[in-house]
This record gives C-alpha cells, sequence and structure tokens, in this order.
C-alpha cells in the first residue's frame, strides 16, 4: 500500500466525517468526563491536555461545526488532522479483513489509557515510509504477524514494529496522583502563603504514590501536621519535613516556570521530581516536592518494551523499532544524548547484547513533532530523532537505515 501523503485543506472535513462516524461521540463522550475532573481539580487540567491533545481538538472541531456549519483553522488543529486525512486514507486502502481490526484499534483507542496517540504515532510513522518510497501493509491488522508493518522497497523488506512511551513509564509518582494530592494540599498551600518568605516541604513515600483517596487523604493530613507544628512528621504512608526560608526573591514560577523548577530543585537538592507551587508574587511562595524513597526505573522499564518489540518481529527480516518518547527534547538534547553515554544507549545495548534480537538492525528513539512552515505558506508537522545501529546485524540492509535520513 502506499497513499498521497499531500493533503488540501479540502481533504480536512472527508477525514473528519470518518472518524466522525467510527468514533465521534465516544471521543465527544471522553472529554466530557475529562473536563468534569478538570472542574473538580484543575491541577489535572495540563496532565490531560498533554495527554488527550488528538481528542480535545477533534470534540473542539466537532463542537464548532456544529454551531458555525464549517470546520475550525488553525495551528492548534493540525496534530488532528496530519493524523485523520492519512488515518482515513490508509483505511480505505486497506484489504477488508483489515478493516474491522483497525477500526477496533482506533474506538480501543479513544477510550484507553494514552488515548489516541499511540495509534496516531503508528500512523506517522507508517506515513513517513510511504513519502520515503516504501510499500507498507499493515500486518498486525490483517492477522498474518505480530509487528506493525511490512515495508517493501524493490526486493528489500523490512518489519517495522512501533512502541509510545508515556509521561510516567518506569516512574514511582505519577503526574495524575501527584495533581490530586495537589488539590488536597490546596489548603495547606493558602494557608502557608499568607506568610512571607519561601515554604518548602519535602513529601517522601516509602515506594508509589497511591491511586486510594484514603491513602491521597492520610499523605494531605500528614503534610498539615507538619506544617502547623514545623516538625517532621512519619508514618506508614509518608514521612513529611519542611522547611521555611526569609529569603527576599526566587523565580516566580508563574512568569519564570523552568528558571523556579531549577531554582526549588537545587533548594531541595533532588532533580526530576514532581513540584507543586502556591503563592503570591514578590511575597510568598509555596514549593512542595513529592518523591519516593525507591529510585526510578525509566530506562529499564523502557528497554524491557525495546525488548518486547524485537520479540514481536519475526527473526526472518531486518527489523527496525521505532520508539517514541513523550516528553519534548530539543534538536541540541537528542544531539547530546546520542553523543554522550546514557539512557538510550543502555536501551539500545539490552536489545542488541542477546544474539536472539540480532534481527533488530536499528533502534529509532523519536520525540513529538512540531509545526514547520515554508515561505509558501505550506504547514506540516516533523520530529527529531536519533537512531542507534546494531554493530553486528543479522541482516545487512543499508536501505533500512536511510528510512529517517534527509534526502540529499
Amino acid at each position: 500500500m502506499r497513499i498521497s501523503t499531500d493533503a488540501l485543506v479540502s481533504d480536512i472535513e472527508p477525514a473528519v466525517n470518518w472518524v466522525g462516524g467510527l468514533i465521534g461521540a465516544a471521543a465527544d463522550k471522553r472529554v466530557a468526563g475529562i473536563e468534569k475532573q478538570e472542574r473538580a481539580n484543575p491541577l489535572l487540567a495540563a496532565h490531560f491536555r498533554d495527554n488527550f491533545e488528538l481528542e480535545f481538538a477533534l470534540a473542539a472541531a466537532r463542537n464548532y461545526r456544529r454551531n458555525t456549519g464549517r470546520l475550525p483553522k488553525g495551528e492548534e488543529y493540525d496534530p488532528l488532522y496530519s493524523f485523520l486525512i492519512p488515518a482515513q486514507r490508509i483505511h480505505a486502502a486497506l484489504p477488508a479483513v483489515a478493516k474491522t481490526p483497525y477500526e477496533g484499534r482506533l474506538r480501543d483507542a479513544v477510550n484507553g489509557a494514552h488515548g489516541m496517540r499511540p495509534f496516531a504515532y503508528e500512523i506517522s510513522i507508517a506515513t513517513h515510509l510511504m513519502q520515503k518510497g516504501w510499500e507498507v501493509e499493515f500486518v498486525d491488522y490483517a492477522g498474518v504477524a505480530r509487528f506493525d508493518f511490512l515495508a517493501r522497497q524493490h526486493s528489500v523488506e523490512v518489519e517495522i514494529e512501533c512502541k509510545t512511551t508515556s509521561n510516567d513509564t518506569g516512574r514511582k509518582i505519577h503526574r495524575q496522583e501527584v495533581n490530586r494530592l495537589g488539590d488536597l494540599l490546596l489548603p495547606v498551600r493558602a494557608q502557608l502563603a499568607e506568610r512571607r518568605g519561601c515554604h518548602r516541604i519535602l513529601v517522601t513515600v516509602p515506594d508509589r504514590l497511591s491511586k486510594s483517596d484514603e491513602v491521597l487523604r492520610s499523605i494531605a493530613s500528614s503534610v498539615s501536621a507538619a506544617m502547623n507544628t514545623g516538625a517532621p512528621v512519619s508514618n506508614e504512608a509518608v514521612q513529611v519535613g519542611y522547611t521555611f526560608e526569609t529569603l527576599d526573591s526566587w523565580p516566580e514560577p508563574n512568569r519564570e516556570p523552568e528558571a523556579a523548577v531549577s531554582f526549588f530543585e537545587s533548594r531541595f537538592g533532588r532533580q526530576n521530581a514532581h513540584l507543586l507551587f502556591h503563592g503570591r508574587p514578590s511575597f510568598s511562595v509555596v514549593a512542595i516536592m513529592v518523591v519516593s524513597a525507591k529510585p526510578d526505573s525509566v530506562v529499564d522499564t523502557i528497554a524491557e518494551q525495546a525488548k518486547e518489540a524485537a520479540e514481536q518481529c519475526s527473526g526472518t527480516r531486518p527489523a527496525l523499532i521505532a520508539l517514541h518518547l513523550v516528553d519534548p527534547l530539543s534538536r541540541d538534547d537528542l544531539q547530546s544524548m546520542l553523543r554522550m553515554p546514557n539512557g538510550i544507549h543502555a536501551i539500545t545495548h539490552a536489545v542488541f547484547r542477546n544474539e536472539n534480537r540480532w534481527h533488530v538492525d536499528s533502534i529509532a528513539f523519536t520525540v513529538p513533532q512540531v509545526r514547520r512552515t515554508n515561505q509558501s505558506g505550506a504547514r506540516w508537522l516533523s520530529g527529531d530523532l536519533v537512531m542507534l545501529n546494531n554493530p553486528q546485524p543479522r541482516f545487512v540492509c543499508p536501505e533500512l537505515r536511510s528510512i529517517f535520513r534527509a534526502a540529499a
């Protein structure tokens, strides 16, 4: 299969009609439920908007059309339309045996824990392959293999398996539970903010931050006790330490969020932890850091996902694993990751060290796409990546290693 990867404004409405007929009502219902949670706990809004960007855009586009009779325009809808147009064209070109599973995958996605993002990632990789001149067969939906795509170019065949991480992959503390706890801590935060200066609260849970309302309420009570007494609180659910500093200034979280995170990470002596802020500009700031007593296992967890992806391939052809890292990273950050030993090298080593996985030629680590525009006003989405190659592949396949290479 190869579809046209060019799109005009006139292609948007048929694609929206197509997806609306399959999941429109389900997407509207999902977004309405999320918005209800946001109203009860506004701290969850950023989490939901990051994870369910496509669902929010689809529901908004459908609502806009109901009110105006036309679909909305604007960059905020580019990810949605860029996903729907190729998704519709692929569906139309699928053999009959694959159409129903494909539709089922879309229905499952809109109600899944990670929404449509993983499915949209598969579509973006398939579309990229077609742009590069590859024929793509959706073997997973046809039920003939466990990997996602079989890509063909002349006499070369390559197996492709896509995996998408979540923001919480391998982490003991998940963002949604932190936000729920933050909502319970609002009275404490508001009370502290009435006292001039810098208030720091370190909340340490013994392992994972529980999803239980009862446990989260118990933690919030412990934080309140530490604030009221000024002494540390320790019990089976949490350890809480409260520190007050008479500082004259600090980076304002609302104005300089990155500087504020860096500043308070330094004050706490910890990095890459969840931070909640409250305060009054130029008067007070309350910084709550939530950590686990046990280390995260992000690299190990993603490595297991990569190994699982390798094992879904047949082992009889060269294979490519496309691994999507959902945390935004700049091109400079990616280049630094490529040059210096770090997590992506450990993940790659975990896959390549076993000769049973030497059919995997390369692992591509991709990051979220960004909008790009040319001088004529055409817009598209494109993402950066780093690609690490197997030094001793079972199958020599230079064509595979050119899949993500820019045209000369």
